[in-house]
């Protein structure tokens, strides 16, 4: 019995992957640690804008149309958050460097203790920091022991002591340790930085695959709530898009120039553009698993060129696009698992969001067929946060009135080494808002993330 796939794109087929750039605005080849298991449909888009000809004539009919240089495209992502528990990089590494700026490794700050330290201790007094810094919060290790510290002392902005430790974390053995022993920070730390990361978008939507280049992160945005996987929302906004489809071979290929064309026989060099890869489908070929770029299209031709060497490939053999044999990234993290810390006490939250926003603003010159390089603006960070209102919470009102400042922490999962916590060392909080859910009324707070001495409003740091 003949099978046959329906030849309209199948939307619960598509895959993501988020590249960081070598260059930026150059496109990047992704790679299987790029690949990202999108939460519902991703999106990508870029559409050029035309304008109405100012010319008069005797009709009242617009008499021409001019299409102007391109805007920037726009692409959602949206995922579930997933973390490997052996601390390597999470699903998205790339978008969440792209959204903070920078990244500091597992035991790049070191320290030691600064006097000695019983197996109980809950604070440890460190100095001779080097080679980093130590976030608010994270893990260390001393000698065979892990601990986690979920704050710390300052003087002059210097951190003297890890506070708040929880001993013998991740199934080590709490022990007892000399002053001068040394100090490991094992926690991966995304900070802030005034300069970020461009991105390269990959995106299946079953046969067709878009990408685009020179991608800035503008918007990460995390959910809370008690329902499903932790979500992660992310939009990219990127400087030009490409795409790559299915075709057919027409004739023998010349070399790499092939002449390709749709199920009707019409040519198809239009389903390509330039940085595009793809596969033979009919003889199994993807140049060893690396795909074969497309390095020239010729729309007059009806051709298209790509590197690599092909042989055996014949008229009527199917072409398609081509990405990476990847498997997803890490355990996805439960919502459930999400914990709130307000002023270092835990919160109870009904459902809430942070919002990190780093919108950009794109160049452009004349000449200039898409959007140049990109230049920040500033941030809009935001966390809400609704609770149910309990008779205590009045209070709320009269403090959100005058507006209070707190450090909010948010935790997202619960096993240690496949955690993620967002750290913000001031929250100034507004006036809330009553509402109802149900039987129950609530209180909504919303509150401005702020910076304390420059890049350092979010801490985003895996435990």
């Amino acid at each position: 019995m003949a099978k046959t796939c329906p030849t309209v794109g199948k939307s619960n087929v598509q895959a993501v992957y988020a590249c960081l750039e070598d260059v930026s605005g150059m496109l990047q080849k992704p790679q299987p640690t790029d690949y990202i298991v999108p939460r519902g449909n991703a999106s990508m888009n870029q559409t050029p804008t035309n304008s109405a000809s100012e010319e008069l004539s005797s009709s009242l009919n617009v008499i021409n149309q001019f299409q102007d240089a391109v805007q920037a495209g726009e692409a959602s992502i949206p995922m579930v958050l997933r973390l490997p528990a052996d601390g390597g990089y999470m699903q998205g590494h790339a978008l969440l460097l792209a959204a903070m700026g920078d990244v500091q490794e597992p035991d790049t700050a070191t320290a030691a203790l600064s006097a000695e330290a019983d197996a109980d201790a809950v604070s440890l007094s460190v100095d001779t920091i080097a080679g980093g810094i130590f976030p608010p919060r994270g893990i260390v290790q001393i000698e065979d022991e892990k601990i986690l510290y979920t704050g710390v002392t300052s003087d002059g902005g210097k951190v003297t002591a890890l506070t708040g430790c929880v001993r013998g974390y991740a199934r080590t053995a709490a022990a007892s340790h000399a002053a001068e022993s040394a100090i490991a920070l094992k926690s991966r730390t995304y900070l802030q930085d005034i300069c970020r990361n461009t991105v390269s978008i990959w995106m299946q939507n079953d046969h067709l695959v878009t990408f685009g280049s020179g991608g800035v992160v503008t918007a990460t945005d995390f959910s809370m709530s008690n329902e499903g996987g932790q979500a992660v929302d992310v939009t990219v906004q990127f400087r030009q898009m490409g795409w790559c489809g299915r075709s057919f071979i027409s004739g023998s290929p010349s070399g790499q120039v092939i002449t390709v064309v749709d199920e009707q026989d019409e040519p198809a060099s239009k389903a390509y553009t330039v940085g595009g890869y793809i596969k033979n489908s009919t003889k199994k070929a993807d140049n060893s698993g690396a795909g074969y770029r497309i390095t020239a299209v010729d729309d007059e031709a009806g051709t298209i060129t790509v590197d690599g060497t092909i042989t055996g490939w014949a008229d009527g053999d199917q072409l398609d696009a081509w990405l990476p044999t990847a498997k997803p990234i890490g355990e996805p993290i439960e919502s459930r698992a999400t914990r709130v810390f307000v002023d270092g006490k835990t919160g109870k939250v009904r459902e809430g969001s942070l919002s990190i926003g780093t919108p950009t603003e794109f160049i452009s010159e004349i000449g200039d067929e898409f959007p140049g390089e990109s230049v920040d603006t500033k941030r809009e960070i935001s966390v809400e946060m609704n609770i149910y209102l309990r008779a205590k919470d009045a209070k709320e009102l009269g403090k959100g009135y005058e507006g209070y400042e707190v450090p909010v922490a948010i935790l997202f999962g619960k096993k240690a080494g496949a955690t993620l916590a967002a750290h913000m060392p001031r929250v100034k909080m507004n006036m809330p808002e009553i509402g109802v859910d149900g039987a129950s009324f609530t209180l909504n707070r919303t509150g401005t993330v702020l910076g304390v001495t420059g890049e350092d409003a979010v801490y985003l740091i895996q435990e």
